[in-house]
């Protein structure tokens, strides 16, 4: 089974069967399942699997169980706001803040599903297309590919095809897309929209900026974990980078955060949907360029997140340790301030290469900036 490389595109249905065949076929990827799933479940997905024809088949019949396993095994409990602001039979842009690799555009489908709403298409970053196993499920699961390697010019013909692609499934109500806000996770913790994509998104464009991104109803979406699973990979990570500015992960250690990102505890998770942005982007009439435009396009998508994000305690003791304050400390009980204290010392713990603290102070930002956005933004506590 051939597909298409040459600009981003999902896997039409009548590829799902050979897809699906192939994917099945890979040792690898049933031992991964059989290590992964109870029995049950593991079983009554190879019973099934031949049902498959479609790819609303293979979210309902596989995606959707194994998200309810995960969220059953590893989230205290998953809520939603904001998607009575929203209209089932719309299509939309989602930006939303990214931490997890797999789960945030996975459990952003979930929730529209449970709540009446087609899945997005997923736009995935073609660091995660380099094993085969890992091609065929994102794009089996509704995914196209956003390139980040090739020569710039390269680059620049791909960006004004997916530009296209997105808002041909905006505009011709075909589907709504899911793109995270930044090009990788905001490992840190500080969520900022990155000006690059909002003109990559531009690019096609033949009015005016304001209604080409009006067209687009784009939605911030604030994602919440309480704990981040990969949050020691994360910090270790930084600090390899620190002191080796060559450092690069490679695909395998994606795996790896990937697996931990699914199998780890995560607390409480909380997916809040925003207005979509249209009124608001009459303030593009008083900017002079469109550069200024895409700035503050971007703010405006920062705000929605910032405002929105859901903090629990391990922000605000995170906070705290990190500013060495107690500014939150009479919210909690001693007992809950020291268990969310010696989580993160106990990580510190065990960074390696970290002589100078900078390990644990990157650990306590990935907590803290959360809530430090919020203060920023004037946002009582």
């Amino acid at each position: 089974m051939q597909m298409n490389e040459t600009q981003p595109a999902i896997l039409p249905d009548d590829l799902i069967p050979p897809a699906i065949e192939e994917l099945f076929g890979y040792p690898k990827f049933l031992e991964g399942m059989r290590a992964f799933l109870p029995e049950p479940l593991f079983n009554k997905i190879l019973q099934e699997k031949d049902e498959v024809r479609s790819v609303d088949d293979f979210q309902t019949k596989i995606i959707l169980r194994v998200m309810k396993l995960i969220e059953k095994s590893s989230i205290t409990q998953l809520t939603v706001s904001g998607l009575e602001q929203l209209d089932p039979q719309q299509q939309y842009l989602f930006i939303s803040n990214h931490r997890d690799i797999v789960l945030d555009s996975a459990f952003l489908n979930t929730t529209l599903f449970e709540h009446g709403f087609r899945t997005s298409q997923i736009a995935i970053g073609d660091n995660l297309m380099k094993h085969r196993i890992s091609e065929l499920i994102f794009r089996i699961n509704k995914s196209f590919v956003v390139k980040r390697s090739g020569s710039p010019i390269e680059l620049y013909r791909y960006a004004v095809l997916l530009a296209e692609h997105i808002r041909r499934q905006i505009i011709e109500k075909i589907d709504s897309v899911w793109i995270a806000q930044r090009e990788g996770r905001a490992k840190d913790g500080d969520d900022r929209t990155q000006t690059g994509l909002l003109k990559m998104l531009s690019l096609g464009n033949e009015g005016n900026l304001k209604s080409h991104f009006q067209s687009l109803n784009m939605v911030p979406v604030a994602i919440s974990y309480e704990f981040d699973p990969c949050d020691l990979l994360k910090t270790q990570e930084f600090l390899d980078k620190n002191a080796n500015p060559a450092y690069k992960k490679d695909f395998r250690e994606d795996v790896q955060h990937m697996i931990l990102g699914l199998k780890g505890e995560k607390g409480r998770v909380h997916f809040h949907f925003g207005k979509p942005l249209q009124e608001e982007l009459d303030v593009f009439d008083t900017l002079p360029n469109a550069k200024r435009q895409l700035e503050v396009l971007a703010t405006l998508i920062d705000q929605s997140i910032h405002r929105h994000y859901q903090l629990h305690a391990a922000n605000e003791v995170a906070y705290n340790l990190l500013h060495n304050t107690h500014d939150y400390s009479a919210q909690y009980a001693p007992e809950a301030i020291a268990e969310l204290t010696a989580y993160f010392e106990n990580k510190s713990r065990q960074l390696q290469n970290d002589p100078e603290g900078l390990g644990r102070d990157y650990l306590l930002r990935m907590y803290a900036n959360p809530l430090i956005n919020q203060r920023a933004e004037g946002i009582q506590i």
